[in-house]
């Protein structure tokens, strides 16, 4: 009898200790595969919605020599030269501001707004941010340009993103704000995220009835296994995320899984989405955005699938500008009232 207590102590004390040193393996991996530079990057300091330019070499949103054929690529055409932008500073929860461009339409009678929001680890003067915002000011949209939490100007809480929960929990508040500061009427305002922006996005219908149209530059389905692709992107073991997952809520009170996909999709009811992606997208699979469309055509959801042939991470905009234009900008002055 004595023995077998000794026996189950032992067991215990060593299940203790491989549970915390997988908490430790978790902690690490969360705490540098979330992690964000809480500024704006340095080859985009002087981009603005006037004049805004390329990342430099080996700096672009994907890897490999595809992205420095892109260097210098001339984007003057896309330039809001102009077009008056104002400085927001938004508060989403309590010490925690946004920094935001308010860029005005045309016609100030038009009150269709579209709120856009950057990549992790980019902020709002990415030109990949910049660009689709000039698209959707040539088309006669107002813009709200946002930096969120913890990247570009915005404040810096942690230093890490939260896959999408605290990011979309922001923009629920941002729309907020659009109705009141702004008097936008609900039904007037839209959401395009790229990359990231575009995982807040997905998870934007879950928490406010203020959004009315949805666009995303690529996105995600299975949140797991894009997880665990990412985690492989930044170096690690791919089966090391679900440690994460339970370092990040037990050590840090995040829950990276709060919001599921699904039930974000179901809850759009009739608003209307459109996702655009590169079909050979080395960060976010292009399969993930076909998961995605296919699960919301099987429950009722307006959404169209626009593919970018031979486009990687966020190349499409490049690739086919014209027509990456036409499709965002119909897309929102079709959608919102």
């Amino acid at each position: 009898m004595r023995k077998s207590k000794w026996i189950a102590a032992i067991a215990g004390a060593v299940a203790i200790a491989l549970g915390g040193a997988g908490l430790a393996v978790g902690d690490y991996v969360y705490t540098s595969g979330t992690k964000v530079p809480c500024a704006v990057n340095q080859d985009a300091l002087d981009n603005f919605p006037d004049n805004f330019r390329t990342a430099t070499y080996n700096s672009g949103p994907f890897r490999g020599s595809g992205w420095n054929k892109w260097v210098q690529h001339d984007l003057s055409n896309w330039w809001l030269v102009g077009v008056p932008f104002e400085e927001q500073k938004i508060e989403v929860a309590s010490g925690i501001e946004l920094s935001a461009w308010w860029i005005h339409a045309e016609d100030p009678r038009n009150k269709k707004t579209v709120i856009v929001t950057h990549g992790i680890g980019a902020s709002k003067k990415g030109y990949n941010t910049l660009l689709p915002t000039s698209m959707l000011v040539k088309s006669g949209l107002n813009v709200l340009l946002v930096d969120m939490r913890d990247s570009g100007e915005s404040t810096c809480t942690d230093g890490r993103h939260s896959a999408g929960q605290e990011e979309s929990s922001d923009l629920a508040v941002i729309a907020d704000y659009l109705v009141s500061e702004k008097r936008v009427p609900v039904g007037s305002i839209g959401m395009f995220g790229v990359s990231g922006g575009a995982i807040a996005t997905s998870l934007l219908p879950a928490k406010t009835d203020k959004v009315s149209a949805f666009a995303m530059e690529g996105t995600i389905f299975d949140f797991n296994a894009a997880a665990t692709k990412e985690v492989e992107y930044q170096g690690f073991p791919g089966f090391l995320w679900q440690l994460a997952i339970a370092s990040a809520q037990l050590l840090h009170g995040v829950n990276l899984v709060e919001t599921d996909v699904k039930d974000s999709i179901q809850k759009a009811g009739s608003r209307p989405m459109l996702i655009l992606h590169g079909d050979n997208d080395q960060r976010l699979e292009y399969q993930s955005s076909v998961d995605f469309y296919e699960y919301a055509k099987s429950v009722g959801v307006d959404i169209s699938l626009e593919r970018f042939e031979g486009a990687d991470h966020t190349e499409g905009m490049l690739l086919e500008t014209d027509r990456y234009a036409s499709l965002l900008g119909d897309f929102f002055i079709q959608n919102l009232k």
